[in-house]
């Protein structure tokens, strides 16, 4: 899950203090409009705790829908301006050679590395929302907290996106030449066709998916724990099953978690089943751009008469780096 950073923070509550000012002013403009009189519309500001009760909201929903996406932006997130549309990183290349003598005047040929810049798109989630200005009357006059379809439906289409992104990026952001990438698809991971259904497999083959998944981190130079990204209900077969008759007494699961190199293993639903995605979380490999953490913004209204009008915006990417031989902190095992 994303977190704020401090100006981060302060956008969103400058923009909730112009808000609750400009309900205000509009309440002292239209004075016979006050008291849950006439047509109160947005002349009524908004009560402090229904923020409250949708940023709560907001962190519970992706909790339980954005299993990697929240991982990985709870370990390797950092904070990026909102102004920028791409964010670089930069690899250098080998180069020189070492001399060796006995009076230390080297003749090695003098040489330096090669720098090249690689770029992240950095996109905007948004989706809206509305409700008639009768409708907020009608839920004001009752102390109600606006609990709608329309609220939880949007924050969960930006949730659900963000975890596609974070998946399988989006071929459609594309700036200066530099796509938009997820795990599945960025084309410096290393990769493998699995050869075993995983649910229903024994825990001879899911073993030995996950080791040979391993040594794809392994080739590229890359010999640190990984966390693991399998389906869920795979991982529940797994969680759920001996690993074979000789260990009765130990899961698949808890065997794949005592192999070296498996750091964690994260299940989710967005993960396709048979797939393994192994993922060093190191902020050198890769990293979540984070310009803005899930956030509620409602839009200016000038008349008391109009609808209330919500966005539910975040702005985040995944970017999966990469030496100057392509070597990534990203392996993934798929079907064929």
């Amino acid at each position: 899950m994303l977190r704020y950073s401090k100006q981060q923070q302060e956008a969103v509550l400058n923009h909730r203090r112009m808000h609750e000012a400009h309900h205000k002013a509009m309440a002292a403009q239209y004075p016979m409009m006050q008291g849950n009189a006439g047509f109160m519309g947005n002349a009524s500001p908004l009560p402090r705790e229904v923020w409250g009760i949708w940023d709560t909201e907001s962190v519970e929903l992706q909790r339980s829908v954005l299993a990697v996406f929240n991982d990985l932006a709870a370990s390797v997130a950092t904070p990026m301006n909102l102004g920028k549309l791409v964010h670089f990183f930069r690899t250098t290349s080998d180069s020189s050679v070492a001399n060796i003598s006995l009076d230390g005047r080297g003749k090695a040929k003098t040489d330096q590395p090669l720098m090249e810049y690689h770029g992240t798109p950095l996109p905007i989630v948004d989706s809206n929302f509305s409700y008639g200005w009768r409708q907020m009357l009608a839920a004001q006059s009752e102390g109600e907290n606006l609990e709608m379809d329309g609220r939880m439906n949007a924050m969960r289409r930006v949730a659900e996106k963000l975890e596609d992104i974070a998946l399988n990026g989006d071929d459609a952001i594309v700036v200066g030449g530099n796509e938009l990438y997820g795990l599945r698809t960025n084309p410096n991971r290393a990769t493998r066709s699995t050869g075993a259904t995983l649910n229903g497999g024994t825990g001879t083959e899911w073993n030995a998916e996950v080791v040979a998944t391993l040594k794809l981190l392994h080739g590229m130079n890359v010999k640190r724990p990984a966390t693991l990204y399998v389906n869920w209900d795979d991982w529940f077969y797994a969680s759920n099953t001996d690993f074979s008759t000789q260990y009765p007494n130990k899961t698949i699961a808890q065997r794949i978690q005592e192999i070296g190199g498996v750091q964690n293993v994260i299940p989710s639903d967005s993960v396709p089943a048979n797939e393994i995605i192994a993922v060093v979380k190191d902020r050198q490999l890769i990293q979540v751009l984070n310009g803005m953490p899930m956030s509620f913004r409602a839009k200016f209204r000038a008349n008391p008469e109009d609808d209330y009008s919500f966005l539910v915006m975040a702005s985040a990417a995944l970017e999966i780096k990469y030496d100057a031989d392509g070597n990534s902190g990203v392996a993934h095992s798929a079907p064929a």
